[in-house]
Parts: structure tokens; C-alpha cells; sequence
């Protein structure tokens, strides 16, 4: 047995003694995380459940803070006061409540215009002529269901998940709204405690590169931002005109929503083409169906490929060519929330990029 313990070599004894102990720590690791998979699964879901609304509630911080700010200084001209910044608030809320309440009244009048020139003997003509058809239709969705094999509770099992998707939706956004309130009350506290979060993890030496990320950051969005409402704005103007010249009713709505639709990547033209729909089949304007349809597909075209890119370019200083790849890009990682997010990404990246060949060349240079 001594001859055994000294022919070992010490040292190579003890490397094999932390690989061993390594690889059963590991092996033990992965079988609680295995054990415990429902558990983090859980975990998981409450993180995202939080996140979402967390996320819906930054951004209208971030996008509602200018309006906020200035009617505070409006309020506070005369000295400080504690109600400023609550009225504030309040005001804003109230502000894009009542431009809600305005969009959605001037939609419905448009809608009540249009269907009241239907007259209900022509909807009576209009079904009987089409009964055939309508009972055709009726049976070939009636077997495409069938074929695929779908049972009545599977498809009603389908239909609830769609309405539960749809509150979940709206349950979010009325969380991120209560979270961005908090935000715009207590933002500058907020900010200040992560910052000195972020400093005790980081350390204070790199408190200057921190506060310039965090500016660049701000540059890159703010700009992304302004670009967008610009875009939707010229949209809206191009469309209104075009459209009010070839004699489209309703023009103005029809460029207002695609305008406003145009804030979300491809949502613009999918607006546009239901909102025209809806004004011109009422008042029976096929032809005016048509050449709208036609117009809104050319804008978006012109929009989507030179306007946008080369506004989007100059407001946050990237090339055109970047910003149609980083909408590709942001389409296929994350869908519509990657294309939204992912042009100010691109530029923020490409920022942090040149600052490091800056420094880079700098230093060459010294």
C-alpha cells in the first residue's frame, strides 16, 4: 500500500481529484436543473409576464416624458410647486385620451357615412342574388374543415386561445400603462438608484463610459423616433392628396389611419387597403376601390424602399443600406417587435463600433 501511495504522483493526483469532483458537480447540477424543470418553467413565465408590461411602460416613458416635462415648466414658471409633476401627468393621459376619443369618432362617421347609403332592399337583393354562392362557400369551408380532421371542440379550444391572447394583450397594456405613470412620477429617482446600482457593479472608474452609453442610447432612439412620426406624417400628406385628387372618398381618413398605421413596419399598407375598402364598397366606387388600392400600394412601395431608409438614415446616422438590413434581420429574430426595435439596435451597434475604431486609431496614431 506505501509502495502504491508513493508511485502517485501528487500533483497529477490532485488534478484528477478537481476534474473528478468538476464533472460530479456538474452531473449533479444538471440533474436538479432537470428535477426542477416545472420550477423553472414557472419562473420563467412570471419573468416574462413582468417583463412585457415593464417593457410597454418604459417606452411610453420614454416617448411621453418630453410632453410631461413641458407642461411642468409650464406649471412651475412661477416657482417650485409639489402638484406640478402629477398634473402633469394627468394632463398628458388626458391629452391622448381625448385624440383618441377624436380618431376613433371621426372613424365611425366616416364608417356611418358610408353603410347609410346602403339601402337594406339592396342588401335583400344583393343576398338573394349571392344565395347559391353563399351556401357554396358555406359547404366548402364546412368540408376543408372536415379534411382536416379539426374536431368542434378543437377549433372552439382555438377560438378561446384567440380571445385569451386578446385580453392578455390588453391586460398588458393597462399594466404598462399604471408602470409608465410611475415612471413619469418618480423617473429621475428611478434612474438615479440603478445608476447607482450599475456603479457598485461596475465601478466608479467606468462611470464616464457608462454615462456615454447611456447617451448614445438616447441619441440613437430619440432619433429613431422622430424619423418614424416624420415618416408617418409625409405618408399621411402623400396619401391624403394623392388620393383626394383621384376622387377616393374619404381621403383624409384613409390617409390619416395609413399614416398612423405606417408607425408599425407593413402595418401602414394593410390599413390603407381595408380603410379604402371600407369607404368606396358602401357608395359602390369600384372603380375608386381599384385605383386607391393601386395608389396605397405605389406610395408604400416608394415609402418602404426611398423615403423611410433614407429618414431613418439621417436620423440616427446609419446608411440606407442598414436599415433595410436591419429591418430583414429584426423581421426574421423577432417578428414584429424586431423589426420595430431593430434599426435603433443597428444604429446603437454601429456607434459603439466607430467609438471603438476611434479609440482604436488613437491609439495607433500616439
Amino acid at each position: 500500500m506505501k509502495r502504491l501511495r508513493d508511485s502517485i504522483d501528487a500533483k497529477y493526483f490532485k488534478v484528477c481529484v478537481y476534474a473528478g469532483a468538476t464533472v460530479l458537480v456538474t452531473a449533479v447540477a444538471m440533474m436538479l436543473l432537470y428535477l426542477s424543470g416545472g420550477l423553472w418553467a414557472k419562473i420563467w413565465g412570471v419573468f416574462i409576464a413582468v417583463l412585457k408590461p415593464l417593457i410597454i411602460g418604459i417606452v411610453f416613458w420614454y416617448l411621453l416624458s418630453p410632453l410631461v416635462s413641458w407642461f411642468e415648466k409650464l406649471f412651475t414658471k412661477n416657482g417650485p410647486k409639489k402638484w406640478a409633476k402629477g398634473v402633469a401627468v394627468l394632463l398628458t393621459y388626458l391629452l391622448i385620451l381625448v385624440a383618441l376619443i377624436v380618431l376613433i369618432l371621426v372613424i365611425v362617421l366616416t364608417m356611418y357615412k358610408s353603410f347609410s347609403a346602403i339601402s337594406i332592399d339592396g342588401i335583400k337583393a344583393l343576398f338573394s342574388s349571392m344565395a347559391d354562392e353563399i351556401q357554396d362557400f358555406g359547404k366548402m369551408i364546412q368540408d376543408k374543415l372536415m379534411e382536416t380532421g379539426l374536431p368542434i371542440n378543437k377549433i372552439t379550444s382555438i377560438f378561446g386561445a384567440l380571445v385569451s391572447g386578446i385580453a392578455g394583450f390588453f391586460t398588458q397594456l393597462l399594466f404598462g400603462i399604471i408602470f409608465s405613470v410611475y415612471f413619469l412620477l418618480d423617473g429621475k429617482m428611478i434612474a438615479n438608484y440603478f445608476r447607482r446600482l450599475l456603479l457598485a457593479l461596475i465601478g466608479e472608474k467606468n462611470d464616464e463610459s457608462m454615462a456615454r452609453f447611456f447617451g448614445d442610447v438616447d441619441q440613437v432612439f430619440s432619433g429613431y423616433v422622430r424619423g418614424e412620426f416624420l415618416d408617418a406624417l409625409i405618408v399621411g400628406v402623400i396619401t391624403t392628396l394623392i388620393l383626394q385628387l383621384a376622387g377616393v372618398p374619404s381621403a383624409v381618413v384613409v390617409g390619416l389611419l395609413t399614416g398612423l398605421g405606417n408607425l408599425i413596419p407593413y402595418f401602414g399598407p394593410v390599413i390603407g387597403y381595408i380603410t379604402v375598402i371600407i369607404v368606396c364598397v358602401p357608395v359602390g366606387a369600384w372603380t375608386k376601390l381599384v385605383i386607391g388600392i393601386v395608389l396605397i400600394a405605389v406610395i408604400m412601395f416608394v415609402d418602404g424602399n426611398i423615403i423611410n431608409p433614407k429618414l431613418l438614415s439621417n436620423a440616427v446616422e446609419v446608411h440606407a443600406l442598414l436599415v433595410v438590413a436591419a429591418l430583414i434581420a429584426g423581421g426574421v429574430i423577432g417578428g414584429l417587435v424586431g423589426m420595430v426595435v431593430a434599426v435603433p439596435v443597428a444604429a446603437l451597434l454601429k456607434l459603439q463600433v466607430d467609438r471603438f475604431l476611434e479609440k482604436k486609431e488613437k491609439q495607433r496614431e500616439s
